[in-house]
């Protein structure tokens, strides 16, 4: 698994703290029971909201970059050396 970034990590908190204060303005509740219940759902639901944004653009079907390599060891879509030299004769002229 990769590891979070600090923009990751400060997402999450953030997440985590409005959420449960989001939830404790809200109910308006003094009881000290229902309060850590609400910080319990602050916190589920602040580590759900991070999750789905980690995972968003595996979602969305971003593809890692691969290197193909040719024979040659020079990548597919590089022109060969011998048409660089060739263009750059040509521009001198």
């Amino acid at each position: 698994m990769p590891r979070l970034t600090p923009a990751q990590i400060c997402y999450g908190t953030l997440a985590v703290v409005v959420a449960t204060v989001a939830l404790l303005a809200a109910s308006g509740t003094h009881s000290l029971l229902t309060i850590s219940l609400l910080m319990i759902l602050g916190l589920t639901l602040g580590t759900i909201a991070v999750a789905l944004a980690i995972t968003a653009p595996a979602r969305r079907g971003a593809k890692p970059a691969r290197s193909r390599l040719v024979a040659g060891g020079r990548p597919a879509s590089a022109p060969p050396v011998e048409s660089i030299a060739r263009e750059r004769e040509g521009a001198r002229h």
